[in-house]
């Protein structure tokens, strides 16, 4: 009897001393009076291991502490205390930890030069769950890559294996969104869809205030947080003074969403080592998802409040196998490359040797399930296209930005259009449209077709036909991007247009992808539609034939780009893009009647600012010599109806418009323009009420050469500075807002009402 007592207390003795080494104790820290949870506090023992609280200010511990301890936090009192299972410690506020002082600055610099300039390759596994208890449907994505880092700010990815859960194509959403940047050494790195400054960047002195929170022989922790209150974004830098290099970077917000982020770096060679982000909703305001839109899969947060139980992000990333590097960064324009085709690989998450990925997906065939009763790739394929003004039908795209139109000399402008899509082709497109006016009853039409020549330079030899109208003075670019808005508000006030009927030939090529390109001919026959006679030196033409050359390139050298089975498609479109284009027309070529040429170039710009604020910069610059006829000639994009009274003029205002410019005042031969908007941060009123100010300058400087040669239209010219200031307040409620506008300077009008532009702004998100 004794003997089996000795033998059961043994058991439990031992079965005591291993569940109290194993057990997970917590220590929560909140602010004394706010009794808000505390981010971003330390917890340090006397063996000076450091702890550190989450967003939930809890500190968890692997087994019981007996040790005394040290508490710190910014702008908190510092806590000595023995660990005696308190549930809850409130800090009071103090004065703030010890700020940087230049050796500290030259130390971190130091490291963080160190660091950034490493330049190695690695293998890469992720893995990313979006889910919440109570749902079954939850986002799971793998991910297996190759990263190059080549210097700070370059870096690449080649994607060997993507599998998101339920999908049998990961599809493009997945290929080009990284969760978490790779490189933390860049002035910005994106979590999710968010791009934020990074306290290893080189903007880091401006975007944070650093403070020493605490140093001892083994490490030194530092203290960052946002240098404008708005902001809530704070971390540690935890450094390893005996190998002076960096351990662990983390961050965190708490505002819209709450976010937590920590990397770990060997503190030997400063390698990664992991990444590990936490996403959960926070007080609203901004929708969070992977996928955006109305799609509910991958979805953490709606932009208004919901009921639904809160879902959260959580995301894993390890690099091993490490090697050198001895490639050039002269292709890293290219940020991601994938390619589709290759086998599937049985088991291959399985031989993975990380716990985390070998883990099977919940609930995978109810997600397929879902994916597949819902038409789930479908959906996003279409708002993809939908994103470009368009909608997949088939092997076809219906061209939504031909269905409906307004305007002064068509009436109502109803149409049709589309063009194939890759279903249909990857080599061959094919297109077409037709339109019809209530007002000048007409129909209008046009054709087109294109074959890729190379994949790799996205080079496409095209053709098309085109018998429509035009509005008198436009200068399009060439290189200029599809734009696409559901509703185009200078469109609806424009009274002047000439016919044209053009059959054209055009070479479509990227030098590199940052650098595109076209080579376009054409052949036009113009028709005015209203009383014009321009008079050459040997005859005079109302209606006359065009054979026109044009070369245009556009430059985007801070533009990011993927490749998907050696397609590339633009991933991040970033300012600055310098736009130029040469056009000539010959006389006596293929029946021409006019010889003139026109040099265009434009310059946009767009800088955000460390505090949200953004502003934005457009310069454009046209020069037009020769025989230039009006329709040809250069307007400033007027967009003020020519009525008397401001309520008759009260219209939509325009994107890059001169409000108070009245339609058909001023051509020029020569003429530039400047643009400056200055955008403040958003102002959070309701989830669905979030107005924007923006202050606006404009101005447009010009000439005419030969104005004697046009008849029957009477126009002014630029000559002396166009000026107009306007402020607007947008998205007051679903995309609505309104403008004012005034024009002063040389080109003032005598009557103050005549100088005052009042409209609404329309911009929706999608």
């Amino acid at each position: 009897m004794k003997s089996i007592f000795f033998v059961f207390s043994f058991v439990w003795t031992v079965f005591s001393l291993y569940a109290q080494n194993n057990q997970k104790d917590t220590l929560k820290v909140v602010d004394a009076e706010s009794k808000k949870p505390i981010a971003n506090a330390i917890l340090i023992t006397k063996h000076h291991q450091v702890y550190q609280s989450n967003l939930d200010g809890d500190f968890l511990f692997g087994k019981n502490l007996k040790d005394s301890l040290l508490l710190k936090a910014a702008f908190y009192e510092d806590v000595n205390f023995v660990y005696q299972h308190q549930d809850t410690l409130f800090l009071k506020t103090d004065s703030a930890p010890e700020t940087f002082l230049d050796n500290d600055k030259r130390r971190l610099d130091s490291l963080i030069l160190k660091a950034a300039t490493q330049k190695f390759k690695a293998d890469v596994v992720e893995r990313t769950r979006i889910e919440n208890k109570n749902d079954s449907l939850a986002f799971d994505m793998r991910k297996s890559s190759v990263y190059k880092k080549y210097d700070a700010s370059t870096d690449q990815v080649v994607i060997d294996e993507l599998d998101l859960n339920g999908f049998e194509d990961a599809g493009y959403n997945a290929i080009r969104q990284n969760i978490v940047s790779y490189n933390l050494f860049q002035d910005k790195i994106s979590f999710l869809k968010d791009r934020v400054y990074s306290a290893l960047g080189g903007m880091r002195y401006r975007a944070y205030q650093f403070y020493s929170l605490h140093q001892d022989d083994r490490q030194t922790v530092l203290y960052f947080t946002s240098k404008k209150k708005r902001f809530a974004w704070e971390g540690l830098i935890f450094i390893n003074n005996k190998t002076a290099a960096i351990e662990n970077y983390t961050m965190s917000f708490d505002a819209e969403y709450q976010l937590y982020f920590k990397a770990t770096f060997d503190s030997n060679n400063q390698f990664p080592l992991s990444h590990e982000l936490y996403v959960r909703p926070g007080y609203g305001g901004e929708k969070l998802s992977f996928f955006g839109g109305t799609i509910k899969l991958g979805e953490i947060q709606p932009r208004s409040f919901s009921d639904k139980p809160p879902a959260h992000l959580s995301h894993r990333r390890v690099y091993a196998a490490f090697s050198e590097l001895n490639e050039n960064a002269d292709n890293t324009t290219i940020q991601t490359k994938f390619y589709s085709g290759k086998p599937p690989q049985i088991n291959f998450w399985q031989n993975i040797a990380y716990e985390f990925m070998t883990e099977e997906p919940k609930s995978g065939e109810y997600v397929s399930d879902y994916i597949s009763n819902n038409n789930l790739s479908s959906r996003l394929r279409r708002r993809n296209a939908f994103e470009q003004g368009f909608f997949p039908l088939n092997f076809t795209d219906i061209d939504l930005t031909r269905l409906v139109k307004l305007n002064n000399y068509e009436g109502i402008r109803l149409g049709l259009g589309f063009q194939t899509n890759s279903r249909f082709s990857d080599r061959i497109r094919l297109g077409a449209y037709t339109a019809y006016g209530t007002k000048d009853t007409s129909f209008k039409y046009g054709f087109s077709g294109g074959v890729l020549l190379q994949k790799e330079t996205n080079t496409w030899l095209n053709v098309d036909y085109e018998n429509d109208i035009k509005e008198v003075g436009t200068n399009q670019f060439l290189t200029d991007q599809r734009v696409y808005s559901i509703f185009e508000p200078r469109l609806v006030n424009i009274t002047y247009f000439y016919k044209y009927n053009t059959l054209g030939l055009g070479l479509q090529h990227n030098f590199t992808p940052q650098v595109m390109s076209e080579l376009r001919f054409e052949r036009s026959e113009i028709n005015q539609t209203r009383d014009y006679t321009f008079n050459t030196s040997d005859k005079s033409l109302s209606d006359y034939t065009l054979s026109i050359a044009k070369f245009g390139v556009r430059w985007m050298p801070n533009s990011t780009y993927l490749s998907i089975d050696d397609r590339v498609f633009l991933q991040n479109e970033n300012t600055p893009t310098i736009s130029a284009q040469v056009e000539h027309s010959f006389a006596n070529l293929i029946d021409g009647d006019l010889s003139f040429t026109k040099l265009s170039a434009k310059f946009d710009y767009i800088h955000k600012h460390i505090n949200n604020h953004t502003s934005e910069l457009n310069i454009e610059g046209n020069l037009g010599f020769g025989d230039l006829p009006i329709t040809h000639a250069f307007h400033a994009l007027p967009n003020s109806p020519n009525q008397e009274k401001i309520l008759n003029r009260f219209s939509v205002a325009g994107v890059k418009s001169f409000e108070t410019m009245y339609f058909n005042e001023f051509f020029s031969t020569k003429q530039a323009t400047l643009h400056f908007k200055h955008f403040f941060p958003t102002f959070h009123i309701l989830d669905f009420i979030q107005p924007q100010l923006v202050l606006i300058s404009r101005h447009a400087i010009g000439g005419f050469d030969a104005q004697y040669k046009h008849e029957d239209i009477d126009f002014q010219t630029l000559e002396k500075v166009y000026n107009e200031a306007a402020v607007e307040l947008n998205n007051i409620l679903f995309g609505f807002g309104l403008s004012f506008a005034y024009r002063y300077g040389a080109y003032q009008l005598p009557s103050f009402e005549d100088n005052v532009s009042f409209k609404f702004t329309f911009y929706l998100k999608l």
